[in-house]
């Protein structure tokens, strides 16, 4: 609290964009050192409490907190961090309805509390949901984060409600080629490809996501993409 207040109070006084690329940096390096992440928030914070109505501020603070909403372990205090990343990803949107990165961070927070809320919960979020994917796909679409969650929502939804597998390889094929070193495009294209029941093919981009040695965002592939890889191998070792 005491380190958030003082950066307040630093803010008028120093480049806030430098101030951001520094919590960016933190947030890059959690897998080194777990309390970067926490750090990142700090920074964040202080900017936003400051008064400076920065769009950038919000969607990165958005950012951190759902990473800290997946690190958190009780219920109540996901949903709690999920709900604040959807609330400052919207006031960034509002600040600039332009930004990719706004609509999606707040798409990815509003997901997320459906996701810990339950099924029916999801369902009724789907179409804010899809509308923000279709938006950041308008405004950048070569959006990789968009495409990798427009292909999730085409692999979890029943066919009834818009599901469908082929639609989701061919949103994560477009994903792959715009960047082949992003982790987890892979792990996900192996989820659609267990569900079809093509264990090859699943065994094949896992064992891409484990071997690829400069991943697009390191951070997710040590704490994240590698780890689940290898545990979908270890799942579907004799399928």
């Amino acid at each position: 609290m005491v380190f958030a207040l003082l950066l307040a109070a630093m803010v008028w006084g120093q480049n806030v964009d430098s101030l951001i690329d520094r919590a960016v940096e933190l947030y890059e390096t959690r897998h080194l050192e777990a309390t970067n992440l926490d750090k990142s928030a700090s920074i964040l914070e202080g900017i936003v409490k400051s008064g400076a109505k920065n769009a950038r501020a919000l969607y990165e603070l958005s950012k951190v907190c759902f990473f800290l909403g997946d690190r958190a372990e009780e219920k109540d205090e996901k949903l709690d961090l999920f709900y604040k990343g959807r609330d400052y990803g919207e006031e960034s949107i509002k600040l600039n309805e332009e930004s990719p990165e706004a609509h999606f961070w707040y798409m990815v927070n509003v997901g997320r509390v459906g996701q810990t809320k339950g099924v029916l919960n999801s369902l009724v979020l789907v179409p804010t949901v899809r509308e923000e994917i279709e938006t950041v796909l308008e405004l950048d679409p070569k959006h990789t984060g968009a495409l990798d969650a427009q292909a999730m929502l085409y692999y979890e939804l029943p066919g009834l409600l818009g599901g469908n597998l082929n639609k989701s390889i061919e949103a994560l094929n477009k994903g792959i080629a715009l960047d082949s070193n992003y982790t987890l495009l892979y792990v996900d294209m192996a989820k659609v490809y267990i569900k079809k029941k093509d264990y090859e093919k699943a065994r094949w981009y896992l064992n891409r996501a484990v071997q690829i040695v400069t991943p697009t965002y390191e951070a997710d592939h040590v704490l994240d993409d590698k780890p689940e890889a290898l545990e979908l191998l270890a799942k579907i070792k004799d399928k």
